[in-house]
């Protein structure tokens, strides 16, 4: 490799201070540009520093400069992760990704930086790590998607230590005391019965995933609780969670063909969109012999098939919201705050009418 073709070496603060002839504590300091501390120095020494960096080309260290100051602006956004991109994480992505979009757009109008980490791994104790690390690296907070287990105690103990963090999502939110924001899911179980009572159906079957995701129970009981209001016949229906998102329509077609529902709530994404195929496998059509209300289910769209009615929440909403309460508890310095609710709202598809009361 030629000489013109090397790489130019980074400016560093070592190499300013020795063209100005000071120190480099004295050079670092001079670069903060804050008041305060600039006006320490003769107005000569401050002026030279600041030129050489100029003509130098001296770029500072967003880290370094975060951690030197009174508001601090990088922040932990710990995901969950999914590990794979197959054609199954549909879900995943659109879902994850409107979150993301909510917290990077939130913390761009703040000034604020996220450093990413995610909980995916077969070793969880790794993962822990992993989220400690970020932790403990000079974050001002932490916004947390859905904490895996082996998080929700060192979360707790960040807290109660007066780290501003936001837990999103939790698995077990009636466990959850402080620090959360999640979705109405009882009051998603009930909207989705509101819909198929108003489209005038009367045996209703609700389909779950066998997962431990208290949500999903939660789900459940609220549109349990609909159709009991309603007076309407109502079947439960589990999907196991052995066979995976692949096997779901082998399994829910022949039990579908049996039971005929005239009306469906799938209280997941992935039930959603394995439903509607397991209804067009099973002869019945959607949304004349059957509705489907859906959930978490608005971002799937594939060419000829029907848009699922769903039930969902705005992830984008959730992302920004979470931010802004990462930095209300950094203004107000206090480390917790209630528990917030996001009320879920329809999303009109194909599956299932709305009403414009709805």
């Amino acid at each position: 490799m030629t000489d013109g073709h090397k790489k130019k070496a980074r400016p560093t603060i070592q190499a300013i201070a020795e063209r100005a002839g000071v120190s480099r504590a004295t050079v670092s300091l001079i670069l903060t540009n804050r008041p305060e501390v600039v006006s320490r120095f003769k107005p000569a020494t401050v002026e030279k520093v600041r030129s050489l960096a100029e003509e130098m080309g001296y770029t500072a260290n967003l880290m370094a400069i975060s951690l030197r100051s009174p508001h601090p602006t990088f922040f932990g956004l710990i995901l969950r992760g999914r590990g794979v991109a197959d054609a199954h994480s549909w879900h995943h992505q659109a879902l994850e990704g409107q979150f993301v979009s909510g917290v990077m757009e939130a913390a761009r109008l703040r000034k604020l930086f996220c450093v990413l980490a995610t909980q995916q791994s077969p070793d969880a104790e790794a993962a822990a790590q992993r989220v400690r690390g970020l932790i403990d690296g000079g974050v001002f907070g932490a916004i947390v998607r859905t904490p895996v287990p082996e998080l929700d105690e060192p979360m707790r103990r960040q807290i109660e230590q007066g780290l501003p963090v936001v837990i999103v999502f939790p698995e077990h939110p009636t466990a959850c005391s402080s620090n959360a924001i999640d979705v109405d899911n009882p009051g998603v179980g009930r909207i989705a019965g509101q819909l198929l009572r108003d489209a005038g159906r009367r045996r209703w079957l609700i389909i779950s995933d066998d997962f431990l995701w208290e949500p999903i129970r939660l789900r459940e009981q609220g549109a349990l609780a609909a159709a009991t209001e309603a007076g309407v016949n109502v079947e439960l229906l589990t999907i196991p969670s052995d066979i995976g998102e692949a096997g779901i329509v082998a399994w829910l077609t022949p039990r579908l063909k049996d039971l005929r529902p005239d009306g469906i709530y799938a209280a997941s994404s992935v039930a959603s969109v394995g439903t509607l195929h397991s209804c067009l496998e099973a002869g019945l059509r959607v949304p004349d012999d059957t509705c489907l209300v859906g959930c978490d289910a608005s971002f799937w769209r594939v060419p000829g098939w029907s848009a699922i009615t769903s039930v969902d929440v705005s992830w984008y909403e959730a992302g920004d919201l979470a931010v802004r309460k990462m930095v209300e508890l950094q203004e107000s310095e206090q480390a917790v705050f209630d528990n917030v609710q996001l009320s879920p709202r329809v999303r009109a598809g194909d599956t299932c009418p709305v009403s414009a009361a709805t």
